[in-house]
């Protein structure tokens, strides 16, 4: 399983969630970082302290794995071949923000955007499918 981690806030949900992973021996843990983040300040460190094996980008890409694991849709996930799985990292991460008040008094003026199936069929669901 391959952990994708955008910066401190999405590795320390990621980290999170990996004891669910402990007793499982089918399970070999690796974890790179995107660099697309601008708050990547001190993500190097903590991966570097969990002692899992930190891949570079580069060489994540290339990597073979099942299961792909983000807390963020930033950075281009699609490089990988494993099955993609999208974690919340904090409340109303993946609410849409209000429409700009345009001065109407319609309840919506503003379009949304879907979720829907990948049409891979992947197992998530994301704007607007894949």
């Amino acid at each position: 399983m391959l952990i994708v981690v955008h910066n401190v806030t999405s590795a320390t949900r990621l980290l999170d969630v990996l004891p669910l992973f402990d007793d499982d021996l089918r399970v070999q843990l690796l974890v790179t970082c995107t660099g697309s983040s601008a708050f990547a300040a001190g993500t190097a460190e903590l991966l570097a302290d969990t002692g899992i094996p930190v891949l570079p980008w580069e060489q994540a890409a290339e990597t073979a794995v099942d299961l792909v694991v983000s807390a963020s849709f930033g950075g281009q996930l699609d490089v990988f071949s494993g099955q993609l799985a999208i974690l919340s990292h904090g409340v109303g991460y993946t609410k849409r923000l209000a429409t700009p008040d345009t001065g109407h008094r319609t309840p919506d003026t503003g379009s949304r955007v879907g979720w829907g199936r990948c049409p891979r069929r992947c197992s998530v669901s994301r704007p607007n499918g894949c």
